[in-house]
């Protein structure tokens, strides 16, 4: 079965003419349409994440390859960039690839978060069913780092060929303490081939804002989907805890569960479901379950039309969990706990 959601955009990528000796291609998306979300008072909106892509790619020879990426995020309404302080929010690395595997270094993608969008969600966190509304998000993107992903995995092209890993370094570059301060260590190891793709992922992150705020967390994520032809299924746990070095003080310590489903409506739609926990086992007992669903329609093999539902129920009422996301124009202040989406996406 070819997974739309995921699928159309290598789709979009393989219309592109073939990287020649040494080339640069301008890619990118758009989306539109009318989110509403469930709050109060509600909030509706027009756009959400469209961005722009400047890549390349140079044959070196021998198998090797020169490789890096500019990708910028923006505000298909306003013109306005996602980000009110850094142009290309998304990626900006250089890199090397071979035979032997690809380092890449600037802002990139860590392993853990590459574990959430690319195997254990079947949104790849591109709708209003995303699972970082309530997953560990896992830093997504980190500036200063350097990774390093092993042959069986091409972060290039997303193929992967049997065993692989990855293991990364974030430096915090803090103007005091010592070179922990605001860093991360990220890696992964997975096993792709025919149906089946599991991956493990394990994430460690300190925050250092204050003298009475230095902040530990690790979150160490498992996941799996598998091909069954009309349908792709897919499942995650993730372990997460945070604590803050001062004072002992366990900021963080949950459970977060994900199952989804994507099955393909004719030779062009796609209905995607998800069911995502989140078990909070601090004493406040913070659990959120998300229950949504989205219809993906492909107008062509660059555009599609998404029509969805979700709906957030929280345990407890004073510390709510909210569909917050540029879908549906919220954001985690005035997002409500249900929510439509009605949009376009076209990708060039």
């Amino acid at each position: 079965m070819k997974r739309l959601v995921v699928t159309w955009v290598v789709m979009a990528a393989a219309a592109s003419p073939a990287y020649a000796q040494s080339s640069v291609r301008i890619s990118g998306s758009v989306y539109g349409g009318i989110g509403l979300s469930g709050g109060a008072p509600s909030r509706t909106h027009v756009a959400g994440p469209s961005s722009i892509m400047f890549s390349g790619k140079e044959d070196l020879g021998g198998g090797n390859a020169v490789l890096f990426k500019l990708e910028n995020g923006f505000n298909a309404t306003t013109g306005s960039n996602a980000s009110a302080t850094t142009f290309f929010d998304k990626q900006a690395f250089v890199g090397l690839q071979g035979d032997w595997g690809t380092v890449r270094a600037g802002r990139v993608y860590t392993p853990a978060f590459a574990t959430l969008a690319l195997v254990a969600d079947p949104s790849a966190t591109n709708s209003m069913l995303t699972s970082t509304t309530l997953m560990e998000s896992h830093g997504v993107r980190l500036n200063n780092g350097i990774i390093y992903n092993s042959p069986g995995f091409d972060p290039w092209t997303y193929k992967r060929t049997g065993w692989y890993g990855a293991v990364a370094h974030y430096f915090g570059e803090a103007p005091t303490g010592g070179m922990s301060r605001n860093s991360a260590n990220g890696l992964n190891l997975g096993y792709g081939l025919g149906p089946l793709v599991v991956e493990l992922s394990h994430q460690r992150t300190n925050l250092y804002t204050s003298a009475t705020q230095d902040v530990d967390s690790t979150s160490t994520l498992l996941a799996a989907n598998y091909d069954f032809g009309p349908a792709t299924g897919y499942i995650a746990f993730s372990d997460n805890n945070a604590r803050n070095v001062i004072s002992t003080l366990k900021t963080k310590n949950s459970n977060d569960f994900l199952l989804g489903v994507s099955v393909l409506a004719g030779d062009l739609g796609l209905v995607t479901v998800v069911v995502i926990h989140k078990n909070d086992k601090l004493p406040a007992n913070s659990d959120g379950t998300m229950v949504g669903a989205t219809y993906d329609y492909l107008l062509s093999k660059r555009t599609k039309f998404t029509v969805g539902y979700a709906r957030m129920h929280n345990r407890n009422p004073a510390k709510p969990y909210k569909l917050a996301n540029s879908y549906t124009g919220t954001t985690a202040a005035n997002g409500g706990h249900s929510a439509v989406q009605l949009g376009i996406t076209h990708r060039f």
